[in-house]
Formats: structure tokens, sequence, C-alpha cells
């Protein structure tokens, strides 16, 4: 994981269907150095090509739109136009090609207040919280670092895993009158974080082991932006050679 001045994230979005970015979106993630994919899924049976040469100039067009907003901020950005048989293994590739440490699933934003961290266990810690800290330094928000257990006597090892996640953020430049700390116990901690995240605008959550080999995003990030409001933000965990499947040409 690099500097958090450096934080790359991958932002998809269905062009030609009118998906747009919301101006809370662009504005948190106007400290990071940003990768615009614009994607447009066709029918098996339809060529790359083919569909480029019908679309691409007005996907283009709207690319444009999107990275004029970013840039309108001071974001640094790079664009990828991508015509594809599979949209998440177009979102996977391009997320390693690009080396980005985070990856957006876009849900309306009204407004970025606040912020909540699900901390599972002790995997990809530093990487999450340079990523919290890459969008969360010199801006106004909350953040909450939430942790779920299922019994009373894990509270403590929660409560521990979590001050030391808080340690590492203000040693990476965020305010200690930021940071709350959360130790839920629930019978079922997925369904405690969602009902958490409903007091919160943005979800920043750690990638999980792929239940399909190949997926990008874990089953947990996955029913959490289903379920939730707002924005969730994904940071990757190093990808296994042995993950690598054969994807559709492009």
């Amino acid at each position: 994981m690099r500097n958090t001045a450096q934080i790359r994230v991958l932002v998809p979005v269905a062009i030609l269907k009118g998906q747009v970015i919301p101006d809370q979106v662009v504005r948190l993630l106007s400290r990071s150095a940003v990768v615009l994919l614009g994607y447009h899924e066709i029918p098996e049976q339809t060529a790359p090509e083919q569909a480029r040469e019908q679309f691409e100039a007005k996907a283009r067009e709207e690319l444009q739109e999107l990275v004029d907003a970013f840039e309108s901020r001071g974001t640094t950005v790079e664009t990828r136009l991508v015509f594809t048989h599979d949209e998440s293994q177009t979102i996977e590739r391009i997320a390693t090609e690009a080396g980005c440490d985070a990856v957006l699933l876009s849900n309306p934003a009204p407004t970025i207040d606040r912020i909540i961290v699900p901390i599972k266990e002790k995997i990809n810690l530093e990487s999450i919280a340079q990523v919290v800290a890459g969008v969360s330094r010199e801006q106004e928000v909350e953040i909450t670092l939430f942790h779920a257990v299922d019994d009373e006597s894990d509270v403590p090892d929660g409560e521990l895993l979590l001050s030391e996640v808080s340690d590492e953020l203000t040693v990476l430049g965020i305010r200690s009158d930021q940071l709350s700390r959360v130790v839920a116990v629930a019978e079922n901690p997925l369904q405690a974080l969602i009902e958490a995240s409903h007091d919160h605008d943005v979800v920043v959550m750690g990638e999980e082991e792929p239940t399909i080999r190949g997926r990008l995003f874990g089953e947990t990030s996955d029913r959490v932006a289903e379920q939730t409001v707002g924005p969730v933000l994904v940071v990757r965990r190093p990808l296994d050679p042995a993950e690598d499947g054969d994807e559709t040409d492009e």
C-alpha cells in the first residue's frame, strides 16, 4: 500500500445508462487519484469492436462530463472506456491493471458527514486504515470503527482490535475527535453492520475472500451495498495469482 496521498480509487460507471456520481462522492474522493471506468455491457453476440464503432463518441462525451466534475475539485483522473460482455471481470481486470487500492460501489449520497468502517479481523488492517485516512483527511467527517461479536466474552478483544485501528488512523493524520468505536454483540454480525450503516453516509470496508473464483468483491460487500442507502468503498486485498481466470475479450 502506498502513502495515503496516493490512494487510487476505481470508480466504475455504467456509461450510456445515465449513471451519475453524486457530488458528495466527488468531494470525498477529491484527495484521491481516481481511475474512472466507463463500461457498457453488450450482448454476447455483439463484438466489442462493433459496439465501440457504434457508441464510442457518445460514451466518451458522457465520460468527459464525469471527468470534468472530478477535475473541478482538483482531482487527478485517469479514464478507461470498455465495451464488455462481463461487467464483473472488467472491473476486476481494470482495478488490477491500474493498481487501485479501493473500488467504489456507488449509491446515492445526499450528504457525507459520517463514515462507518467495519473491522472484521486482523486482515488487511493497514490497507483499510490507509484508504480511510486517504479519503477522510482534510474532510470534516466523523468516522465510526465498527466490530461485531456474537458473545459478550469477545467484547474486550473487539475493543482492542478497534483501538489498534484507531491508533493507526491518528498516526495517518486523522484527528482523535473524528473517531469513535463501537463493538456490537449480535447473533448476525452482517445484519448488525447493515443496521448500523443506516446512521452513516458511507461504508469503507475490506474485501473478503471471494465466494466464486475470480470475483472481485466478497459476498459481504455486495450485500452491504445492496442493503444500504449510501456508497460502499471496498478496500482491495492482495490477489492470489491462482484466482486469476480467463475473461471475455473486450
